[in-house]
């Protein structure tokens, strides 16, 4: 009798899902652990804090864009020693382990993030009832996307042409992979009278006088904040972490440290470049499921090379399209060819987390 072998997935985000549906049904007993029933598009936070999208186009039920098997529950401990984690308090046995677990905000008083539909709106309540003259988005620590300040401020400039708006960028100077895309988004800025700050590291935010200082002292004035905090692996992942507060991978093969059977993707791994986006844990999800399929079945094993491609908003029904992998990186726009395209990916977005789309 021919035993299938254990998938066990460890999260229901992008990159849990996508693995969960390249693997389901190709002779694999796959199972997906997550505790919530519900799936988030996570960059329709940007469009429905807007009020261009509601609920109901960014969310969906877990069950309903998932083909695996899931247990509702939550991880309590990975026990690698012993080819199992810890679920409701059930040993669970697996051959291969996938975690992508996500990533959690650390609570910073007067910053809402921007990855949850709790906080996206509270943001969508304070945007629709902003009257003020002064807007601030910034962030702190690891961001999950570089690009979501930006289109923030882009789109918010569309809908307050008035309203002085500043973006606090801590990094001073962006790592060369990316400096097309920060160059490319520094013009935008100037093109429609956004402020950026660039190595300004929030220190403290004064909710009461409606204050932002600097680690240097400078401080910034608003009447809306949107402040996005630094972003750490959950609790129950931390003993798997780096000083990075990420999980260690081999960039190429995905694997954590030395075990060819435990893989971390999305935005819970070490890798930083590209940054943390749905794009590239869709692209990491696809290969180790090809990888776990090729060791399984047969077949060659391929690498991630660091592939990622999204499309960004640049105000004024324009956006822009950027491309990156370990090597190099470009940004094509603005056009009203790649708004559209970012309009219409919220829709493809549910297709392609069955696996349809590459």
């Amino acid at each position: 009798m021919l035993i299938m072998k254990k998938v066990i997935v460890v999260g229901g985000g992008n990159g849990g899902i996508v693995a969960a549906n390249r693997l389901s049904g190709k002779g694999l007993d796959v199972t997906v652990v997550e505790p919530l029933d519900a799936h988030l598009y996570q960059p329709g936070i940007v469009d429905f804090s807007l009020g261009n999208e509601d609920e109901r186009s960014i969310v969906k039920s877990l069950d309903s864009v998932l083909s695996a098997k899931r247990i509702k529950g939550r991880v309590s401990k990975v026990l690698l020693e012993e080819h199992s984690v810890l679920v409701n308090g059930e040993k669970l046995s697996y051959d291969y382990l996938i975690l992508s677990p996500g990533v959690v905000s650390k609570q910073i008083d007067g910053a809402l993030d921007w990855h949850t539909l709790e906080h996206g709106r509270i943001l969508r309540e304070n945007i629709a009832s902003f009257s003020g003259e002064s807007i601030v988005i910034g962030y702190t620590g690891v961001i999950k996307c570089p690009a979501a300040p930006f289109e923030f401020g882009f789109l918010l400039r569309e809908k307050f042409p008035k309203t002085k708006i500043t973006l606090l960028n801590p990094v001073t100077s962006p790592p060369e992979i990316q400096r097309p895309m920060a160059e490319a988004f520094g013009r935008r800025s100037k093109e429609l009278n956004i402020d950026v700050k660039r190595g300004f590291k929030i220190a403290k935010i004064d909710k009461l006088n409606k204050i932002i200082e600097s680690e240097g002292g400078e401080k910034v004035t608003y009447d809306l904040a949107l402040i996005d905090p630094p972003v750490t692996v959950p609790e129950e992942f931390k003993e798997l972490a780096d000083k990075s507060g990420f999980i260690p991978v081999d960039r190429t093969t995905l694997k954590y440290r030395d075990y060819d059977n435990v893989f971390v993707i999305g935005d819970a791994n070490n890798i930083l470049t590209p940054p943390k986006t749905g794009a590239k844990a869709h692209y990491e999800a696809k290969i180790v499921s090809e990888n776990i399929l090729n060791d399984v079945h047969g077949g060659n094993k391929k690498i991630y090379d660091g592939s990622a491609i999204c499309a960004v908003y640049a105000g004024e029904t324009k956006g822009y399209l950027v491309r990156m992998n370990f090597q190099k990186s470009g940004i094509y726009g603005a056009s009203y060819m790649f708004y559209e395209m970012k309009r219409m990916f919220t829709r493809l977005y549910w297709t392609s987390l069955k696996g349809l789309i590459p």
